[in-house]
């Protein structure tokens, strides 16, 4: 594949071209079967070789960040620098078994909806309209992980990347480096996780970011600048011990309201909401009920209080969305409603790499294996999203699914003869009688 071509420099290190092993890896990933790891992947692709993928993956030295660098940058090509372009960030959780598998322990998964067993990962999506495409991504560590050094070391984890970094750390990092790669954005969006965060938040005004982020019901502003002040310090009386000077500021508005988001839209979204039509669906124009309103965020301690405006939408079920942004005050309110429906897209990209792209079908355990895996994954979606703009105009409808049905016929895959499928079953009983032996000779160490 072209596509392929344009990648092949970032899998030759030390001499060693794995790029073809990339190619079939990359083939299995956008193939037809239900699950995508390296065993199904070498069952389907022709002239694939299980050893040189699991290599390529677990082992080969080659730099994912180089190849999100490029992701990023035809990313770009194709969808920033548009006034509807975005930068999303979000998580997704890998549900796992055992406690070897690189950061991972019991941790809410969004997939799931729950706690449950699992590796967490932070990614942000380039995305206009309906086009997206994954540019980068962060493996969270969590503080016990960071902590182990014994465990970090069995998952070869990188002596500088063992520490605890929180996930709006994470997500404010790839923001910088997004900006650093020169990926063209208009704004920043977010769920709760991140839209909750005001130290989030507040660092992406900071970096000159416009930012529309979804928060809780029960995030508290305040309805007009609370307008806080340093109070004056008092004189010391010496010797007395009295006189203690104040050193956080206070709001000089006493009259000023804190309340819910939640509590403000019950008292007036019904009598001041409008039906705005955010976009065109495919079940005709998207249309919802939004209300906005100024708002401030302070807390106590904090030197200045910041401008927000509320963006809330009801939703069909008739709960609420809550947003907060520092968009313009005169930004229009179909503007606002607009920004706020468009991060259904990075959910959509999640979804697609998820169920047609083997996302969440890797059994490595090790941190550049985990790393390698997402990688190619990006660049599979990519793939799929450069397909859909090339054929907008005679199949505008196009989607991940089709591509790879279509990619499944063009594509060259493995014949099944017999005596292939006999090496194939004699390659998984080798490999699940290596497990069963591992699996007896962990449980005889517990019994000691």
């Amino acid at each position: 594949m072209e596509f392929c071509q344009s990648f092949s420099e970032f899998f030759v290190v030390r001499g060693k071209d794995s790029s073809p092993h990339a190619k079939a890896y990359l083939s299995g990933l956008l193939g037809k079967q239900q699950r995508k790891n390296i065993g199904q992947i070498e069952e389907d692709v022709a002239e694939s070789n299980y050893q040189a993928m699991q290599q390529l993956v677990s082992d080969s030295p080659w730099d994912h960040h180089a190849v999100m660098a490029a992701v990023a940058e035809q990313a770009d090509g194709m969808i920033g620098g548009h006034r509807d372009s975005a930068l999303y960030i979000d998580e997704s959780g890998f549900a796992k078994k055992g406690t070897h598998s690189v950061g991972v322990q019991r941790q809410y998964c969004g997939r799931l909806g729950k706690i449950e067993n699992c590796q967490v990962g932070v990614f942000t999506c380039l995305s206009c309209h309906d086009r997206s495409a994954l540019v980068d991504f962060r493996l969270f560590l969590p503080e016990q992980w960071a902590r182990d050094e014994e465990r970090c070391a069995k998952a070869k984890v990188p002596e500088a990347e063992r520490c605890h970094r929180t996930k709006a750390e994470l997500a404010l990092e790839m923001v910088k480096k997004a900006r650093a790669r020169g990926l063209r954005f208009e704004w920043v969006g977010g769920d709760e996780v991140y839209g909750n965060n005001q130290q989030l938040t507040d660092a992406l005004e900071e970096e000159g970011e416009v930012f529309l982020m979804d928060v809780a019901s029960n995030v508290k502003v305040w309805e007009r600048d609370p307008r806080p002040v340093q109070p004056q310090q008092p004189t010391r009386t010496k010797g007395t011990g009295l006189g203690r000077p104040f050193s956080r500021t206070k709001a000089s508005d006493t009259e000023a309201r804190y309340a819910t988001v939640a509590e403000l839209a019950k008292e007036a979204f019904q009598d001041q909401a409008r039906v705005i039509t955010l976009r065109e669906s495919t079940k005709g124009k998207l249309k919802y009920p939004i209300w906005v309103k100024e708002v401030w965020q302070w807390e106590i301690g904090q030197p200045k209080a910041r401008r927000r405006l509320l963006v809330v939408r009801k939703e069909a079920d008739g709960s609420f969305k809550y947003s907060l942004t520092n968009a313009a005050a005169n930004t229009s309110w179909e503007r606002l409603g607009f920004m706020q429906a468009q991060r259904f897209w990075i959910e959509r990209s999640f979804q697609d790499a998820k169920s047609e792209l083997g996302m969440a079908d890797y059994e490595v355990r090790s941190w550049r294996g985990w790393h390698h895996h997402m990688a190619l994954v990006c660049m599979a979606l990519l793939f799929t999203t450069q397909e859909r703009l090339l054929a907008f105009e005679d199949t505008p409808l196009l989607s991940v699914r089709d591509i790879v049905e279509l990619l499944a016929y063009y594509l060259p895959r493995r014949n099944s003869t017999a005596e292939e499928i006999e090496r194939r079953i004699r390659r998984r009983h080798t490999l699940r009688a290596k497990a069963i032996e591992s699996g007896r000779k962990r449980s005889n160490f517990v019994t000691k």
